[in-house]
């Protein structure tokens, strides 16, 4: 009797057990289409139908809202207007265009090197006086310099005649990088201008060095340069320069300011070889220098 009754009791719990699993496989897929139904009827039936009407009152000619506003057209009172560039804006978007003034490399010889500027200038003065050109050059400390030149060979070949009176002389490069100078494709040729002119400047700074260097007389060359320097004048003074280039034209001015004193100072009598050319080439390179700090 024992064993009969855990048989019935086992065989009524694996029924129960098969109506319960059958339940939920019936229930579970009806609560999942109930709950779509509703999601979609209540979110994304209501959304396509409202797109579907701004779109059909677009077609129709319906104006939007008050606040919005077309695509395409103006805003509304409370919308900011475009605004059009200022001439300063024009002008920095102009500035598409640059040319480059090539930099050069300097053979100097140096003869001394002082913290007192009053001692340099003892020494050049000394210089001077025994027929020797002199520069004062401030880098840090102020140095002596007796002979520019754009060549190495040439400085080399009077290092010995300079070490004869001052023992310590060396050679010094300095290298002066190139620049460019920017300006907008409607003053293309003004800035053809200053590059020309600045290009021929220091091929005649080049041929004074050369020529002072060699022991000629540069008689000739100033009164040759002085023309030329003369006319660069009328030219820049005669073009329109736009207010974005007008320390370019202010800087080449002083350069030919400079140049045509140091000229106009010469005496082929009393001058003192090498002289010119070193100022004119510390005018041209530090001209240079101001028109690389122009944005």
């Amino acid at each position: 009797m024992i064993n009969m009754r855990r048989k019935r009791s086992e065989k009524t719990v694996g029924i129960g057990k098969g109506k319960t699993l059958l339940l939920l496989f019936v229930m579970i897929p009806l609560l999942g289409i109930a709950l779509g139904y509703g999601v979609a009827k209540v979110l994304i039936i209501p959304y396509f139908a409202q797109n579907q009407e701004d779109a059909a009152g677009t077609s129709n000619g319906q104006k939007p809202p008050a606040g919005t506003s077309e695509p395409g057209e103006a805003g509304g009172p409370g919308d900011a207007a475009p605004q059009s560039p200022t001439e300063d804006e024009q002008a920095a978007h102009a500035f598409q265009q640059a040319f480059r003034v090539e930099g050069f490399d300097l053979y100097r010889i140096q003869v001394g090197a002082f913290s007192s500027q009053q001692n340099a200038l003892k020494l050049a003065e000394e210089l001077n006086d025994k027929g020797m050109a002199a520069a004062v050059d401030e880098d840090g400390m102020h140095k002596v310099y007796t002979l520019y030149s754009f060549s190495r060979e040439l400085a080399e070949a009077e290092i010995e005649k300079v070490r004869a009176h001052y023992s310590d002389a060396h050679i010094s490069k300095a290298s002066f990088p190139s620049v460019e100078i920017n300006f907008s494709q409607s003053f293309s040729r003004e800035a053809g201008m200053l590059r020309d002119q600045l290009e021929e400047c220091k091929d005649m700074l080049k041929q004074v060095s050369a020529a002072e260097a060699a022991g000629k007389s540069i008689e000739d060359i100033v009164e040759e340069h002085k023309n030329r320097i003369g006319l660069f004048e009328a030219q820049i003074s005669q073009a329109e320069w736009p207010a974005s280039m007008g320390r370019y034209k202010d800087e080449i001015l002083t350069l030919y300011t400079a140049m045509l004193e140091s000229y106009s100072e010469y005496n082929s009598r009393t001058a003192i070889p090498g002289q010119v050319s070193m100022e004119l080439i510390n005018c041209y390179a530090e001209v240079l220098k101001r028109i690389s700090l122009v944005i």
